[in-house]
């Protein structure tokens, strides 16, 4: 006897078998994310999805907490904190890591945020902070009181599918990169759009997912770019000028560039996350200076460096997103101190994304507070 075949050009079972095929699909993309995301974060951290189980949150911020007290300890006398379920994502501190303020719970309204990232400073100390989620561009004082916002979801001007980095001109003009979109906008300080730039490719001025971005003295503007590896540079309005940097581990090669930042001087400092977890520093015409930093848990080592930002003295701040840390060093790389550590307070950070520093030399950090954010969650 001959069996039956199982489709037996049946409609009914075609169809299943496609059904299921998709779910498997679909199962496999989320595992395959969820296991590389945020792979090296401590074990805690996949605990703390959001800031209202207090029990599961003490215990990860104990255990966390717990390893590094010694390191920590100068850093967490600041207890004027709220607790829990209002988890603040903007952090402001001094330069040597104590809290001043903090502000911005989860939420739609003015001043509230789902998934803030990019951060910028003008020169009158007023704050920036891009929603990659909300896909808008919020602007508060140095003290965070809230003053405007602007962008709305799309493909257009002044719109956003994943606002990343900020960066801001001396005129006060920010510069606003797209991950999803491959666009670097540009707006005055009141968010009023004026042009834009960018388009899917490897070509000169083309990105393939855009992260980073900065501008230097003279208004030339630098963006990394992370599936091209590689940094371009333009003019303040756009105009494609050179480009560095090509995938490896070698001096001037980058694997993962996540942020880009200039110092007063022009030099370039780049954070490379991920496999190479360094920074490396170039002059403003791509020449290649010093690198420092490698995988790690250590000081002066990184485990996914991403924000970086210079004050006016010279001094590099990196965030160290997994180590859940800030780390300060001098231009050259020498490590100067670091604070941070896993909780909701605060003065402490879930997923700090990026940093900048006001006119003052206060250091601003945003968090986002998203453990497994996925990069195909775009503004929905």
């Amino acid at each position: 006897m001959k069996q039956k075949k199982f489709l037996n050009n049946n409609p009914l079972n075609i169809f299943i078998l496609v059904f299921l095929l998709l779910i498997l699909y679909v199962i496999g993309n989320n595992i395959f994310y969820l296991s590389s995301a945020y792979a090296d974060l401590p074990d805690e951290i996949n605990k703390v999805q959001n800031c209202k189980n207090s029990k599961i949150i003490d215990k990860a911020i104990s255990n966390s907490n717990s390893k590094d007290k010694k390191k920590n300890d100068n850093n967490n006398n600041n207890d004027n904190t709220k607790q829990v379920e209002n988890f603040h994502h903007i952090k402001k501190f001094d330069s040597n890591g104590k809290l001043i303020y903090s502000w911005g719970i989860k939420g739609v309204g003015d001043g509230e945020f789902l998934h803030p990232h990019g951060i910028g400073s003008d020169s009158k100390g007023n704050i920036y902070v891009s929603d990659a989620v909300l896909c808008n561009i919020q602007k508060f004082d140095s003290n965070g009181h809230y003053l405007l916002k602007f962008g709305s979801r799309g493909n257009g001007p002044a719109e956003f599918l994943q606002p990343e980095s900020i960066a801001i001109d001396k005129k006060d003009n920010l510069f606003v990169v797209d991950y999803a979109t491959e666009h670097v906008q540009k707006f005055d300080s009141n968010g009023k759009f004026i042009t834009m730039w960018g388009s899917k490719g490897k070509g000169n001025g083309q990105f393939m997912k855009p992260w980073g971005i900065g501008v230097d003295s003279v208004g030339n503007v630098y963006v990394g770019d992370q599936e091209n590896p590689v940094i371009q540079k333009f003019d303040n309005n756009g105009n494609f000028i050179k480009k560095w940097g090509s995938y490896g581990s070698k001096s001037g090669q980058f694997v993962h560039i996540h942020d880009v930042t200039i110092d007063s001087n022009n030099y370039v400092y780049v954070t490379d996350g991920r496999e190479n977890s360094r920074v490396e520093k170039f002059d403003s015409k791509g020449k290649f200076i010093t690198m420092w930093g490698s995988k790690g848990t250590k000081e002066g080592q990184f485990i996914e460096d991403h924000g970086i930002s210079v004050d006016k003295s010279g001094y590099v701040y990196v965030v160290d997103t997994r180590n859940i840390r800030i780390q300060k060093f001098d231009s050259n790389g020498d490590f100067i101190t670091m604070w941070g550590s896993l909780g909701c307070k605060d003065n402490q950070f879930l997923i700090p994304h990026d940093i900048t520093i006001d006119p003052k030399g206060n250091i601003y950090v945003s968090d986002s507070g998203n453990v497994h954010f996925r990069e195909n969650y775009l503004c929905s």
